[in-house]
C-alpha cells in the first residue's frame, strides 16, 4: 500500500479551492492501494471531515514574512524601488530573507512529518512558489515529489530551479501548462490534469424553496449568485454593478455574494457594502458570508455567476454549478474557456465587464425554459469531462509510478 502525504500550504483562514480539490482527491482513492495523509500550515474548517474519512491530520508551523511593512510609509523608499537596479537588488534580498526565515525552518519541519508518516509520495498542492519548501523538504528525504500548478504566477530563477527537483509536475489546465512553459518551469515530468468534483458528496441536502424562504427570497423571483471566498480580484463587485443594471427591468431579482470574508478581502467586502447602498440594492443583493451548505445554496440559485477578474487557472464553482444544472455565466480567461463551450454549456463574458454580464444574463432571468436546457447540456459535459473517476486514475497512476521507479 502507497502511502501519499498530501501538503496544503495555504493560508488566509479560508477552506479555499485547492485544499477541496485534495478533498475530493482523498475521497476518491481506493483504500486498497492508496493510504492519505494530510499536513495543514494553519488550522482549517475540514480537518473534521479529513478525519472522519480516516486521514490523519499534521499541522506545521510556517512563519510568513509579512508583506507591508514600514519601509513602504517612507516616500524616499517608494522612489528607490523604482530604479530596476535597486528593485532588483531588494528583490533578491526579500528572497533570501524568506528562504532563512520562512522556507528552511518549515522545510525541516515538514521533512520530520514526511518521516513520520513514512511517505513514499508527497503531493505539493499548491504551486511550486508556495511550496518550494516542500520541494526541499522532499529532496531533504529524497521522496517523490508532485507538485500540483493551479495559478499563473510570477517565476524566477528559484522557481526554475525548483521545478528541476519535481519528479511529476501536474497542470489543472492546459492554460496553466502553457503558462508554466512559457516561463521556463519544467517538471522531470509534466502531466494535465483536471481537477473535477465528487458528484456524490456536493449533492443538496434541501429543498430549494426552503433555502430561497431561509435567505429571503421572494417565492419566484429571479436569483443569480456568485460564490467564492471575498477577495477584490475573485470581482464580486461586478456582480453588484450588473445588478444595478438589471433592477429596473427585474425588480424582485436576488444577488447573492456567497462566501467567507479572505484575510486579504476585510476592506473589499466593506467596498461592497458601500456599492451596494450606494446603488439602492440593499433589497436587491445580498452577502451571506461563510456558509457550509454551498451545494444547498447553488442549488436555489437560477444562474450561478463566475466574476474573477484576473485569470482563473480553472474555477471550481464553475464545475459545481454545472453538475448542479444550472447555466453559469464567467469570465474568458484562463482555463475558464476550456470548462464552457460559449453559448451551448453556459456563456462567457470579458472579464470585470458588468455591462456585458447584465446583458448574458436578462435572456437567462426571462427564460426558464433556456436556464433548464443550457443546465442539461452542462451537466451531461461536465460528467463527461470532468469525472472524479478519471481525475482520481490520472494521478493513482502517477502516485505508482513515482513510487515504482524511486
Amino acid at each position: 500500500m502507497l502511502r501519499v502525504l498530501f501538503v496544503e500550504a495555504s493560508s488566509g483562514g479560508v477552506v479555499g479551492g485547492s485544499l477541496t480539490g485534495l478533498y475530493h482527491l482523498i475521497r476518491g482513492l481506493d483504500r486498497q492501494r492508496f493510504m492519505p495523509s494530510m499536513v495543514l500550515y494553519e488550522p482549517k474548517a475540514i480537518e473534521s471531515d479529513l478525519r472522519g474519512i480516516g486521514v490523519p491530520v499534521y499541522h506545521v508551523h510556517r512563519r510568513r514574512m509579512p508583506k507591508e511593512h514600514v519601509l513602504l510609509n517612507y516616500g524616499g523608499y517608494r522612489r528607490a524601488k523604482t530604479s530596476g537596479f535597486v528593485r532588483s537588488g531588494l528583490a533578491l534580498g526579500r528572497q533570501a530573507l524568506r528562504l532563512g526565515v520562512e522556507e528552511i525552518p518549515s522545510a525541516v519541519r515538514l521533512a520530520r512529518v514526511i518521516r513520520q508518516a513514512e511517505a513514499d509520495v508527497v503531493h505539493l498542492g499548491n504551486g511550486v512558489r508556495a511550496n518550494f519548501d516542500g520541494i526541499l523538504a522532499c529532496r531533504l528525504t529524497r521522496t517523490p515529489c508532485v507538485c500540483h500548478v493551479k495559478g499563473f504566477e510570477k517565476y524566477s530563477a528559484r522557481e526554475r530551479w525548483a521545478a528541476r527537483q519535481i519528479d511529476a509536475l501536474v497542470c489543472m489546465t492546459n492554460a496553466v501548462r502553457d503558462h508554466c512553459v512559457q516561463h521556463g518551469l519544467r517538471g522531470r515530468a509534466t502531466h494535465v490534469v483536471y481537477d473535477a468534483l465528487d458528484e456524490i458528496a456536493f449533492r443538496p441536502q434541501r429543498a430549494p424553496a426552503a433555502v430561497r424562504a431561509e435567505l429571503g427570497i421572494q417565492n419566484g423571483a429571479p436569483c443569480v449568485g456568485v460564490v467564492g471566498n471575498i477577495q477584490e480580484w475573485k470581482g464580486q463587485g461586478v456582480l453588484i454593478e450588473a445588478m444595478g443594471r438589471l433592477a429596473d427591468t427585474f425588480p424582485t431579482v436576488r444577488g447573492l455574494i456567497v462566501g467567507g470574508v479572505h484575510r486579504a478581502g476585510a476592506a473589499y467586502e466593506v467596498q461592497l457594502r458601500e456599492r451596494i447602498h450606494a446603488l439602492h440594492l440593499d433589497d436587491n443583493v445580498s452577502i451571506t458570508g461563510f456558509r457550509t451548505d454551498i451545494a444547498d445554496v447553488m442549488n436555489a440559485l437560477d444562474v450561478i455567476v463566475h466574476t474573477s477578474v484576473r485569470a482563473e487557472p480553472f474555477g471550481r464553482v464553475i464545475l459545481e454549478g454545472m453538475l448542479l444544472g444550472k447555466p453559469v455565466v464567467a469570465t474568458a480567461a484562463g482555463g475558464v474557456p476550456e470548462l464552457i463551450c460559449d453559448g451551448e454549456t453556459g456563456f462567457l463574458t470579458p472579464p470585470g465587464d458588468a455591462a456585458v454580464l447584465a446583458e448574458r444574463l436578462i435572456p437567462l432571468l426571462r427564460s426558464p425554459d433556456l436556464r433548464q436546457r443550457i443546465g442539461a447540456r452542462a451537466r451531461s459535459w461536465a460528467r463527461e469531462h470532468f469525472s472524479l473517476q478519471g481525475h482520481v486514475e490520472a494521478l493513482s497512476e502517477i502516485y505508482a509510478t513515482l513510487a515504482k521507479g524511486h
